[in-house]
């Protein structure tokens, strides 16, 4: 009778059946290996809650993170004006998320110091063109003023803080600025001069005058209530008085009588009433102007 150890080693089957044995034990050692290591990398069993790090700066948000056994990675850095700067303004996994011990947290914080973007030349085109390009740097447009200019909607100039940008000056993002657009009628220089002498004139010269001077009609004012008959009328006070500086751009209020005789007393003795004024907004400038011309 053969012994057992025989048919192990000497018959063929007894071979194939051993080394198939080897085989799987190895397997399972391996797997149990591999099980054991996978469940030390994985922390299996170990979970993280998310903190909320929104508003916090780098400094007190790694503080938090190492508490509880977490990393994190800074991917983006934006600039928010109603958002203090250095501060998280976003987290992914958000907070509350359940996460494994030393699980990196990407964060998207607020620049440390305000971006500085090169304004570009906006000058001479239409205010809807020098809107688009403003607004793609970030910067705020906080106002739109009309000036004298022969091209209505055409800037001017752009103004931050009160001084005229030029292409290539640095400004802050998310500033905002103003700008200076032409309202299609008259010149502008942005320089101070005289008031012109309108007394004397008529409603007609006067406004003539006025508009070629770079200024603008104010409030009429009639001594006496008009009943169609303003061509009679003529300008003897104005405000500002002649010669008196004045803007590009400001307005001029006429006082206008049929009594010539007032033309001899100097203005500032002349008794005003208001009991028959006449306010003329700039946007209604050019229809103004229309009726007065189709008057005479």
């Amino acid at each position: 009778m053969k012994k057992k150890s025989d048919f192990w080693d000497k018959t063929f089957l007894g071979y194939i059946l051993k080394n198939i044995g080897i085989a799987i034990a190895a397997m399972l050692g391996i797997a149990l290996v591999a099980l054991f290591l996978i469940n030390i990398y994985t922390k299996h069993g170990k979970s993280e809650a998310v903190p909320n790090l929104k508003g916090l700066s780098i400094e007190e948000a790694d503080a938090m993170l190492r508490k509880q056994k977490l990393k994190f990675e800074i991917i983006d850095s934006v600039f928010m004006r109603d958002k203090k700067l250095g501060t998280v303004i976003e987290q992914n996994p958000v907070a509350n998320s359940i996460v494994k011990p030393g699980r990196k947290i990407y964060l998207i914080i607020n620049s440390k110091a305000v971006r500085q973007v090169k304004f570009p030349n906006v000058t001479d085109i239409s205010v809807r063109q020098a809107e688009a390009m403003i607004k793609s740097l970030r910067i705020n447009i906080a106002n739109i003023q009309y000036a004298p200019s022969a091209y209505r909607d055409l800037v001017l100039e752009a103004k931050y803080n009160g001084k005229t940008l030029t292409q290539g000056d640095k400004v802050p993002e998310g500033a905002s600025i103003v700008l200076v657009v032409g309202d299609g009628y008259g010149g502008y220089d942005g320089i101070s001069s005289g008031a012109p002498s309108l007394i004397g004139l008529d409603l007609y010269s006067a406004t003539e005058t006025i508009n070629t001077s770079s200024f603008l009609i104010g409030y009429l004012t009639y001594d006496v209530e008009p009943n169609g008959d303003e061509s009679s009328y003529v300008v003897y006070r104005q405000r500002p008085e002649p010669g008196e500086p004045i803007d590009a751009g400001s307005t001029i209020d006429l006082f206008l009588t049929k009594d010539r005789s007032k033309l001899d007393v100097p203005t500032s003795q002349v008794p005003v009433t208001n009991q028959h004024t006449i306010s003329v907004e700039k946007k209604e400038k050019k229809e103004k102007v229309k009726d007065i011309e189709e008057f005479f």
